[in-house]
């Protein structure tokens, strides 16, 4: 083969590859972002996000270059075209070549389609690593607060409505403030309703700037499960803690193991819990 010819083939190939990592990098931006996959730690993103950028760069060049010699060559061959003329039918793509580049590009669907599937899987054990450590952490922080909340709680009154304690709003709000924590939320049963209960947020006030508790009818599967948790049955609202997900059910009892309060947890999924260790 031509020298010539030798090296706009290999200009080619080097740029067709580039252009290959750099646009797989793009798919797994797109899914990453898309699926809100937590595979990668941000050395790593920046690692390929370099690695991305790199691609491109070079890649450019390379089409330059396969462009210049491509011009060359064609001025070649238009120069000796007289001296080596052929058939129309040598310009006509063969059968087999037409084939080749169809399973170059069955190829190239179904490796991509591999490894986005083996990623999502890689992803979603993340996620299952990821959900255990929150539960194991909320869990943690509210045996540590456990004889707070239950000071507090006990103070509240019937209905409690605005009658809460000073201490209260602080401790929800210290809580709240956790890099880990995106919300928390006390339940208490309705005393004249069974089929009502009371929750206070760290965001709940009135008109006045006031913490309050909002009183809600039971309707949603995890509100009929902490209903039944206050009443105390806990099956339903473990089988809650033990799905996969950033909620954590605390239920709080007083000295004689009845269940007086229901604490809810619910993570911030942005939280890198690689720092965490057990």
């Amino acid at each position: 083969m031509n020298p010539k010819v030798k090296l706009l083939s290999l200009t080619v190939w080097i740029t067709v590859s580039l252009l290959t990592i750099g646009a797989t990098l793009v798919v797994l931006g797109i899914f990453n972002a898309a699926l809100q996959w937590d595979i990668f730690s941000s050395q790593v993103e920046a690692v390929l996000y370099g690695i991305f950028f790199s691609c491109v760069a070079l890649s450019a060049f390379g089409v330059a270059m396969t462009f210049v010699l491509g011009i060359k060559k064609i001025v070649e061959a238009v120069e000796s075209l007289e001296q080596n003329r052929r058939l129309d039918s040598s310009l006509v793509v063969p059968e087999a070549r037409r084939i080749t580049y169809a399973g170059y590009m069955l190829g190239i669907v179904t490796a991509m389609s591999a490894l986005i599937g083996v990623l999502a899987l890689v992803d979603y054990q993340v996620q299952i690593h990821r959900s255990q450590v929150f539960k194991r952490v909320a869990s943690e922080q509210m045996e540590t607060f456990r004889n707070k909340f239950l000071q507090q709680v006990t103070l509240l009154k019937k209905p409690p409505a605005n009658n809460i304690p000073k201490t209260l709003p602080e401790l929800v709000e210290s809580i709240g403030g956790l890099s880990f924590v995106r919300n928390i939320t006390l339940y208490v049963p309705d005393s004249q309703d069974e089929s009502a209960m009371w929750r206070y947020t760290r965001y709940q006030r009135n008109s006045k700037g006031e913490p309050i508790f909002e009183r809600f009818f039971v309707a949603k599967d995890y509100e009929k499960a902490i209903k039944q948790a206050l009443k105390n049955n806990s099956k339903s609202l473990n089988s809650l803690n033990q799905k996969t997900g950033f909620q954590w059910y605390y239920v709080l009892k007083d000295a004689r193991g009845n269940s007086i309060a229901v604490i809810r947890v619910d993570g911030n999924p942005q939280e890198n819990f690689r720092e965490y260790t057990f």
